[in-house]
């Protein structure tokens, strides 16, 4: 099985930022100053991860990169999602 580096990051970038939204939600470790960073990061980070997750699969056409792109897609969306329940739900 042949790992690429940019795989490696592609996978990264959304597992991180899963750990912080989770974080976000439960509050394990109280981190106040990026307050609700971890909610907009996915839309900034994983559009730049899943060009990575392509880069890699062209290159080297191995799992984990498209892992990646599915990741990174899949967590790109939940953000908007959450705040489109948000707004049907709470009306804010």
């Amino acid at each position: 099985m042949k790992k690429s580096l940019l795989g490696v990051v592609s996978t990264i970038i959304p597992f991180v930022l899963l750990v912080l939204i989770i974080n976000f939600f439960l509050g394990l470790v109280p981190i106040d100053k990026i307050q609700g960073l971890p909610l907009i990061f996915p839309i900034i980070l994983c559009p730049i991860g899943a060009i990575i997750g392509f880069v890699s699969y062209r290159l080297h056409k191995d799992k984990l990169s498209l892992i990646g792109i599915v990741f990174n897609i899949i967590l790109f969306l939940f953000p908007i999602v959450y705040h489109v329940f948000g707004i049907l739900a709470f009306g804010v």
